[in-house]
């Protein structure tokens, strides 16, 4: 097992969104319908990460890769403010942590920090969790990230609840840190 984080590049696009729809089903099973789940498609996320892969900035993405397959990934953009679907006050990040997903059999190895560490260092950030994950609550958590009080319904993700954690610049993050 050879665990890697390295910045996306244009060639990971189809494997990315392969990964980005099972992380999802993996997810948020038992927090969405399972006809829900299975309707997503990988072809469904390529527009979106051909336009993050061309275009740098100011969003980047980051992958995990196991042997060279790529088994998870993070993603970052500025701060936009208000959330890309409520009307929730901007946070005080610096940055968004617009998403951050292994795959279940990669999970507890280290590769979420990894992937955090590498998207974010130590920067001022804000993120959009589910309200029942419990587990990327704790994961976040642990990282630096508290509730803030904000929280949003995602109206076409069956109504998902989720809320918003924020954390304050860290400092420079060193490799191995945390």
């Amino acid at each position: 097992m050879v665990l890697l984080v390295r910045r996306a590049a244009a060639a990971d696009v189809e494997r990315l969104a392969e990964v980005h729809v099972r992380c999802w089903q993996e997810t948020y099973r038992g927090m969405l319908s399972e006809e829900f789940l299975e309707s997503q498609e990988p072809a469904s996320r390529l527009p979106l990460w051909r336009h993050l892969l061309e275009a740098s900035e100011p969003a980047g993405a980051w992958v995990a890769s196991d042997g060279g397959t790529i088994v998870g990934f993070a993603g970052i953009r500025r701060e936009p403010g208000a959330s890309a679907h409520s009307f929730a006050p901007p946070s005080c990040g610096d940055l968004e942590l617009w998403g951050l997903y292994l795959l279940a059999s990669h999970q507890g190895l280290g590769l979420g920090r990894r992937l955090l560490d590498a998207a974010l260092g130590g920067a001022a950030a804000s993120l959009w969790v589910a309200a029942d994950n419990a587990r990327a609550i704790g994961f976040y958590g642990h990282f630096g990230f508290a509730p803030d009080g904000a929280a949003d319904v995602i109206p076409e993700w069956e109504n998902l609840r989720e809320v918003r954690m924020v954390r304050p610049w860290q400092g420079p993050i060193s490799p191995g840190s945390a």
